[in-house]
């Protein structure tokens, strides 16, 4: 019997875990299918509400050529340092915020010669005016055979400015100048959400074995 509702018990905690995890909200999800930038913006999210905008110091042409595994993504050209595609939507109601996107770069596109090297960081802001940087990275270079992709996922859990905001804003600003005028970068796939938080669960299922353990001790058995 002790058996039996030890398990029921674990299995119950588990659908909590379930449930918990799945309280990850998607807040603004940026596919461009339906969108199709050809433009600096503003672009409006395919899911969710907010808008993607780009900024470069030169006369950029933008354009939408195929994704990763998806017919459209944004991309332009003539990239400077400082030059950045900027992403914003509220939080409002929502915490513990995370951005993911999918990235790539022409032969000549903002970074070095040296593929290996980072040309994009990652950018946060609950203003628009200051912006703290995250993480810099790399974004790889499109081959002969098609363009090759880095897909990054930032955890931004740990910075509660960015929760129950009426606006945040992120962005994806080179570091390296392109190697050419028409030197090209482009973005998929931008998706802001909230980060799904197991510990809770975790500790549920750790209490309910501790109980458990407790009566079968007192029950000696």
């Amino acid at each position: 019997m002790i058996k039996t509702t030890l398990f029921t018990c674990f299995l119950g905690s588990m659908l909590c875990l379930s449930s918990i995890t799945a309280r990850a909200a998607l807040i603004a999800d940026w596919t461009f299918e339906t969108s199709i930038p050809t433009t600096a913006g503003p672009i409006a999210p395919e899911v969710g509400s907010g808008s993607g905008t780009g900024v470069h110091a030169g006369a950029a042409t933008y354009s939408s050529p195929s994704g990763n595994g998806s017919a459209q993504s944004w991309n332009s050209n003539t990239w400077a340092i400082g030059d950045y595609y900027q992403f914003q939507a509220s939080t409002l109601g929502e915490n513990a915020i995370s951005i993911s996107w999918d990235q790539t770069r022409s032969s000549s596109g903002p970074g070095q010669p040296n593929p290996s090297a980072p040309s994009f960081k990652l950018q946060y802001s609950t203003d628009g005016t200051n912006f703290t940087d995250a993480f810099s990275y790399v974004v790889p270079v499109t081959s002969s055979s098609g363009a090759v992709w880095t897909s990054q996922f930032a955890d931004l859990s740990s910075v509660p400015a960015l929760d129950n905001q009426s606006a945040v804003y992120f962005r994806m600003t080179a570091i390296q100048a392109a190697q050419s005028a028409n030197g090209q970068s482009r973005v998929d796939n931008v998706v802001i959400a909230s980060v799904p938080e197991p510990a809770a669960g975790l500790l549920l299922i750790s209490a309910v074995l501790s109980v458990a353990g407790w009566r079968k001790q007192r029950h000696g058995r």
